[in-house]
């Protein structure tokens, strides 16, 4: 009935977010900080923070960050007497690139010892290859527990699907060779998947990588020209190719299709 198959795509290409920040805390804090600036490079040190102004660029490895500003925050080492940036603050015009992965903001907070960055200030908007995430309250992700977030409005749109809902979240493990890979992602709040042919909308979203499943609740439907199909639950089975709509027991809604004769010859 429906390109269900696209949902798959949709949350998995979330996952280029992790990449996006570049964020490994371990490796990440074996490699240097540099610091350049257009305008100025001014040193607190009574604030311990290093305060860079006009046209910023900021590098750790593969990570670039850009920026009009940039506050550094450090600490001393109090074992080898060197200086450890912990934080970095950047505000307008904020790009966070990487190999293959561009992610914007009016501002971004990052954590070097955690791993967390947070992407807030409007202009929220994350650019891979294969899609593009957008929201408009917050992004952010933990590389601790192997989580991605996009809060507000959330969209991906890759080619022409589009998956939205008030938030999109991702999960993520190292598989053997330490590569982070989906584990399972969820959409709360007014989910929405449109295709060039059908829209699926609901209340909550979940897929499960390792079974290849998703799961829609809440008022399904799907709408494919002047068809529908309507239900409390949808299963969705990626290997089958399956799908499975259900009434609900405990209010009494049953399963209903409307179907138009020749609206649909496939």
């Amino acid at each position: 009935m429906i390109k269900i198959i696209t949902l798959f795509f949709l949350f998995s290409s979330i996952i280029n977010l992790a990449h996006a920040q570049g964020i490994n805390p371990v490796e990440g804090n074996k490699k240097p900080v540099e610091i350049s600036a257009g305008k100025t490079l001014e040193w607190h040190q009574k604030d311990k923070q290093y305060i860079a102004d006009g046209d910023v660029e900021a590098k750790q490895g593969d990570v670039t960050i850009l920026s009009n500003k940039l506050v550094a925050d450090y600490r001393d080492n109090e074992k080898g007497g060197n200086v450890e940036i912990w934080q970095i603050t950047a505000e307008k015009n904020v790009q966070i690139k990487n190999i293959d992965s561009t992610a914007t903001s009016n501002k971004a907070v990052y954590n070097v010892e955690t791993g967390i960055a947070v992407l807030t200030g409007g202009n929220l908007k994350l650019t891979t290859p294969d899609q593009v995430i957008t929201a408009i309250q917050r992004m952010e992700y933990n590389t601790n527990n192997g989580q991605a977030k996009a809060v507000g409005n959330a969209r991906i749109v890759r080619g022409s699907d589009t998956l939205t809902a008030n938030t999109l979240t991702a999960n993520f493990v190292k598989d053997i060779n330490g590569k982070q890979t989906l584990k399972s992602a969820s959409a709360i709040g007014n989910v929405i998947i449109k295709t060039p042919e059908e829209t699926l909308t609901g209340n909550n979203g979940f897929f499960n990588a390792k079974s290849n499943t998703a799961e829609v609740k809440g008022n399904v439907k799907i709408v494919r020209g002047p068809n529908t199909l309507e239900g409390d639950r949808a299963e969705i089975n990626l290997k089958t190719n399956i799908s499975k709509m259900y009434g609900s027991p405990k209010t009494g809604k049953r399963v209903k299709a409307v179907f138009f004769p020749g609206s649909n010859k496939n």
